[in-house]
């Protein structure tokens, strides 16, 4: 049997190996931005409740309280918005980069 039986023929692209290794690279940050998306909404449904027992307390604080306390809690939750929207940014750039990489297998 000659060397070339029994093997599959092939195909040799020079830049394969880079090319996956980059589409898993890719798969293994999307993921990482999806976790952090998850970690965002999660905060921002604790920082909502939050809210809505400031909501139900804020008979008990004084006016000068509250309105400090909104305001600290207004400027955290647009922060979480910002990181969020990063995020969703941040993970469609890759799911684009990743459908592409796929594409050119």
């Amino acid at each position: 049997m000659s060397d070339s039986e029994g093997r599959k023929p092939s195909i040799d692209f020079p830049q394969f190996d880079a090319l996956e290794g980059a589409v898993r690279r890719a798969l293994r940050q999307l993921e990482v931005w999806r976790e952090r998306a998850a970690a965002s909404e999660a905060e921002r449904r604790r920082l909502q409740q939050l809210l809505d027992e400031l909501g139900r307390v804020s008979e008990e604080l004084d006016a000068a309280e509250a309105a400090v306390e909104i305001k600290r809690l207004r400027e955290e939750n647009e922060r979480l918005r910002r990181r969020l929207e990063e995020g969703r940014r941040q993970t469609e750039k890759l799911a684009r980069e990743v459908e592409f990489l796929e594409d050119m297998r």
